[in-house]
């Protein structure tokens, strides 16, 4: 993990505080209570933050707008030579600590989390920042600037004694009085912290009563810090990357939406593909096709309940939609709703436009049926209690579908804004969805009939005529990354084949560690970073292909792209720019999963990696207790 200790330059006059450039996206640590979250800077502002919901109107949005997207800031009001930041170990509570020329403190954020009595994670809706005096004595500052909504008028505060309020919006509630410059629209604190001492600061719902805010942070500081700690416990992985897949599980933790299980893929929307570019999308929702690598890494990490939540919600919402399954859905398991364009924001470092939904989810994306499936016979393999009713019938209804609709175009696992096209990734899948269904529910002549005319399309329009490598569309000459997944789903193929697939994309597509999707055209103007999931996935296919010191060293090299706190991107530029919504989901998915496959490799070879994510899961639970 990289993270270079840059300093920071003291604050402008009160009032003034968001004279303040965009930061990199790399400088950003993400907190959150397992219902919303929030990235918190290195300077100390918290400029992103969606209460309760990840896909709620910010109440902070400064990372897509520096003048009228709102912040809260807390750090020292001169010059800090050195900042320092860490999680607390085994938690989601971050600590930076800002070294001075007149002393050091530290601040400590959270969103408190505790376990209720009805199995919920509470209270929803607050975050606390810890100030604490560590040597001399610093000058700090407090600046509290809500927004409404993205595109609302600011909002008015009013002051009543130690706390900055206004009609719906969170409360700040502090130790120090705050002064209300700039109209209202601000709420300024500035106190003096010396060694030993300590100042709390609570962003708490508009109806919450705070009698005492130091009693009242140093709860939830306990309860928070317990909760994760006891959390981290019951992972059972100790392999050689322990310190990493605890950090990478803490962040997919933090990532669920505790009421009904969802995933998203980021808490955020519209961090840039290309910085100043238009590829900026919604990522607050829950696709499918991460199903099956969460539920193989959150089941061999010992998160039971994760693992079991996760697959219900998605059970649920494609239940309601069958025979048709969208590529996302909201948090709650509905469709996602229109795609909106903020036309007068101004975007992250000048990257418009800011997108709020996701068009995607009107698109046909035939993978996902498969991956569906896939995510059935994965769970179903590791319980004893055979399918329910609703499994089978959720099952047969996907495979029916696939079976009377493969030879139709798609718009593909990457979501190209073109007319579809036929996809070999695509095919693959709709050949897992038909093979898996095989193995949970039996034979079907119709099913088998279109798994076989399948596997013979593959084989004789998805290779390159010449090269002999997998193609990303069929009779197409182009590569794809995500046809790396080919050996970790089982297609029979070729090893020749799998050999010159991965030598393509690591011609075509790589450049030192980072992988990119495709060069291909994709309908949109501009280029893209290295896409992260598809470096892991490299590592995997090398794996598949008894390539295991390749596979080590390109793994360990792309531990190292990661921020100071272990968090990753969705890309990456090939000069370490952090490119799109962060922390992605995904991308840490991809890692644990690789982590994992370097394990099983070490005791089994390339023969253990391949078949299906059921097949490895046996291989991995035969493993003795306490091995990764």
């Amino acid at each position: 993990m990289t993270g270079k200790q840059i300093g920071l330059p003291a604050l402008p006059l009160p009032g003034r505080e968001e004279e303040r450039d965009f930061l990199p996206i790399r400088d950003y640590g993400l907190i959150g209570d397992c219902h919303g979250a929030a990235l918190v800077g290195r300077d100390g502002s918290i400029d992103w933050c969606c209460f309760e919901r990840f896909d709620a109107a910010p109440t902070f949005a400064r990372l897509l707008d520096r003048r009228r997207g709102g912040f809260l800031l807390l750090r020292p009001e001169a010059a800090v030579p050195r900042v320092r930041r860490r999680y607390l170990e085994g938690t989601a509570l971050l600590e930076t600590e800002f070294e001075t020329h007149s002393g050091t403190v530290a601040v400590i954020d959270m969103m408190p989390a505790a376990a209720l009595p009805d199995g919920g994670i509470g209270p929803a809706g607050w975050v606390v920042r810890l100030a604490e005096g560590r040597a001399g004595e610093v000058a700090m500052r407090v600046a509290h600037r809500p927004v409404h909504d993205f595109q609302a008028p600011p909002i008015e505060l009013a002051r009543d004694s130690h706390a900055a309020l206004a009609a719906r919006c969170p409360t700040l509630h502090g130790e120090v009085p705050f002064s209300l410059p700039e109209a209202g629209t601000a709420a300024v604190a500035r106190f003096t912290l010396r060694a030993g001492e300590r100042r709390a600061f609570l962003l708490a719902p508009p109806e919450a009563e705070v009698a005492d805010p130091a009693a009242t942070a140093a709860a939830f500081l306990q309860r928070t810090h317990a909760f994760w700690r006891e959390w981290v416990g019951g992972i059972r992985y100790h392999g050689p990357y322990r310190d990493t897949l605890l950090r990478s599980a803490l962040m997919l933790k933090l990532l669920i939406y505790h009421p009904t299980g969802a995933m998203v893929a980021a808490p955020t929307t519209s961090l840039p593909e290309t910085i100043g570019g238009c590829r900026n999308w919604d990522y607050r929702y829950c696709w499918p096709r991460d199903a099956s690598f969460a539920l193989y890494s959150l089941q061999k990490l010992g998160l039971t309940a994760e693992t079991e939540g996760f697959f219900r919600f998605l059970v649920r919402a494609a239940e309601e939609t069958l025979p048709v399954i969208p590529p996302l859905f909201t948090i709650d398991g509905q469709g996602c709703g229109a795609e909106r364009i903020l036309e007068d924001l101004e975007g992250y470092m000048g990257s418009r436009p800011v997108r709020v939904g996701n068009e995607a989810a009107m698109q046909h994306q035939l993978d996902v049926y498969g991956q569906l499936l896939d995510l059935i016979h994965l769970y179903s393999s590791a319980r004893e209690d055979g399918l329910s009713d609703e499994l089978r019938r959720l099952g047969t209804g996907l495979a029916d579908y696939v079976a009377a609709r493969w030879r139709e175009p798609d718009h593909g696992i990457w979501e190209p804004r073109l007319t579809p096209r036929r996809h070999v990734h695509s095919a693959i899948m709709a050949w897992v969805a038909l093979d898996r269904a095989r193995r949970l529910f039996g034979p079907r002549a119709d099913w088998d009939e279109a798994a076989v005319a399948l596997l013979d399309e593959i084989r004789s329009r998805g290779v390159h005529p010449s090269s002999g490598f997998l193609t990303q569309v069929m009779d197409g000459r182009d590569t794809d990354a995500a046809l790396l997944l080919a050996p970790m789903v089982g297609l029979p193929i070729a090893d020749s084949t799998l050999a010159r697939t991965v030598e393509a994309v690591t011609a075509e597509l790589a450049e030192g560690p980072l992988v990119w999707r495709y060069h291909s055209e994709d309908g949109l103007p501009g280029k893209e970073g290295g896409f992260l999931v598809c470096s892991f996935w490299l590592v995997d296919a090398l794996l598949a292909l008894g390539r295991g010191e390749e596979a080590r060293a390109r793994f360990e090299a792309l531990l190292a792209l990661g921020n100071d706190l272990g968090l990753y991107p969705e890309e990456m530029a090939v000069d370490g720019t952090f490119l799109g919504n962060f922390p992605q989901a995904f991308t840490h998915l991809g890692l644990v999963q690789s982590a994992l496959l370097l394990d099983l490799y070490e005791g089994g070879g390339a023969s253990a990696i391949r078949g299906t994510h059921a097949d490895r899961w046996r291989r991995m639970s035969a493993r003795p207790e306490g091995s990764a």
